[in-house]
């Protein structure tokens, strides 16, 4: 663009790059280009700078260019004293601030400029322009080799460039598909379409074969978890019959394909979410995520089938009524039965299931209670963490008071001293009234030995000790008489 605005015999809006402007911009000698880094002049001072100076003319081209690299790195004063600078800019002045970033700039600076986003090339882009560099360079590349590297670049022509570079010097002239796997740390190719196959169909030891293996030989476990959730996303893809977004040689689609169309959606759709999900970012060295991964993937069970909701004006569900099971009478057909058998199930308990037990009740108002208190924070401690230590089928109800037994000592120390918190007692009592239904006064105490909640350093038999420590009294210490 800085060649465009200043260039003395433009072409439809492109430079010449013949006359003398253009030539010295491409040689990096034309003084009115100024380039700066923001990423390390990122500071108020470089900004007022550059403020005194765009009121200078330019040296020898009739625009002055200032192309701010980073410009995301700026800090927020710097930033706020180059509005006014961008909304008048003196007419001989233009500034292209550059960023990967563009959402940590300054909205009050964005509605200032012309925003012009780069998109990444298309692979099959990138592979023409690496085949005419080949070509022009008289390289012999292969040509399966030059699609891993565009593929491998995801879009960005410079990083591609730079491996093209780095292979052709490392090759004596040539590229090959060997030394594109070599150079990436990728390993042979064939390996990620076995170990996706093993995960497609379920099996786990060739699964965890293919992922060892890999290891053992020195291949990069990030790039093996990349190439293989590519193959996954292809299979997909495939499923879902989105052919043309694929960017993958025709072999490689075609067992693919094949693959494909024996397998059930929901194998391919749970193999691509699990395998994506792994995080190979702190734990690149080890197997164990990859593991872990293929393991769930390959014991994946079919879905249950869902059922259709019932009718509003379909008939309950039930055995019709037959000379077995005589036919009801009353209301919503509540009646007793008017014959021998058995009355009918109560309203709130499925048909043939058992009826829970008060202390299934009682663990399970407990258990969501604890879950609930994982989201407070008391004085110095969460709630909930101290809380986990009273398990919920040591968990009981004396003569109306909630008995909690602490197994270890030092948390139910945290846990009393927490207690003398209005605010965290509070979050406590509301959650436990919450989920039992009804206030309760709590008692922390310690787990004996025998599994029992006896007369330990918190739990005594005295109501005026337990008064004591439902108000937030401590136990400092006991004499036996």
């Amino acid at each position: 663009m800085a060649k465009a605005v200043n260039c003395l015999d433009p072409r439809d809006g492109d430079p010449c790059d013949a006359c003398h402007l253009c030539t010295a911009a491409n040689e990096g000698r034309l003084l009115d280009i100024i380039e700066l880094d923001a990423a390390s002049n990122r500071g108020i001072d470089e900004i007022r700078d550059i403020r005194d100076k765009v009121n200078f003319a330019p040296v020898e081209a009739s625009r002055k260019i200032y192309i701010i690299d980073e410009a995301h790195m700026l800090t927020d004063q710097a930033s706020n004293a180059f509005l006014k600078t961008l909304e008048e800019p003196p007419g001989h002045v233009i500034f292209i601030l550059c960023t990967t970033e563009a959402q940590k700039i300054l909205p009050t600076i964005v509605s200032r400029c012309q925003r012009h986003d780069f998109r990444r090339l298309p692979g099959e882009v990138v592979f023409q322009r690496l085949n005419e560099i080949a070509d022009a360079e008289g390289v012999t590349a292969d040509p399966e080799a030059l699609r891993t590297v565009a593929r491998f670049s995801a879009g960005s022509l410079r990083d591609a460039e730079n491996l093209l570079e780095q292979l052709v010097l490392s090759g004596g002239g040539s590229v090959t598909q060997a030394q594109v796997e070599e150079l990436l740390g990728l390993g042979r190719a064939d390996r990620w379409l076995d170990l996706a196959r093993a995960l497609l169909t379920g099996d786990t030891p060739a699964a965890l074969e293919a992922v060892n293996t890999a290891a053992w030989e020195g291949v990069d476990l990030r790039q093996l978890h990349r190439q293989t959730l590519d193959l996954l996303r292809a299979a997909m893809l495939l499923e879902w019959g989105s052919r043309e977004r694929l960017d993958l040689p025709d072999h490689l689609l075609g067992q693919l394909r094949e693959l494909v169309n024996q397998l059930p959606q929901w194998r391919v759709l749970q193999a691509v979410k699990i395998w994506g999900d792994v995080n190979m970012r702190y734990d690149a060295p080890s197997t164990l995520p990859l593991e872990l991964a293929a393991v769930e993937i390959c014991s994946q069970e079919a879905p249950a089938p869902r059922q259709a909701p019932p009718s509003r004006n379909a008939p309950p569900a039930g055995p019709p009524p037959g000379p077995d099971r005589p036919r009801t009478a009353g209301p919503a057909g509540r009646g007793m039965p008017s014959g021998p058998g058995p009355g009918p199930m109560p309203p709130d308990n499925p048909a043939g299931a058992m009826p829970a037990s008060p202390e299934d009740d009682l663990r399970a108002h407990w258990q969501g209670a604890v879950k609930a208190l994982g989201r407070c924070k008391g004085r110095e401690f969460n709630l909930g963490a101290l809380l986990r230590d009273c398990l919920s089928e040591n968990v009981s109800i004396e003569n109306g008071t909630l008995v909690l037994p602490f197994r270890n000592g030092s948390n139910l120390e945290r846990m009393q001293k927490e207690m003398e918190d209005p605010n965290s007692r509070r979050m406590v009592s509301e959650a436990i009234e919450k989920f039992f239904g009804e206030p309760h006064q709590f008692n922390l105490t310690l787990l004996q030995d025998n599994g029992t909640a006896g007369p330990g350093r918190a739990s005594q038999n005295s109501p005026l000790v337990r008064a004591a420590i439902n108000m937030g009294g401590r136990i400092v210490e006991e004499h036996s008489e």
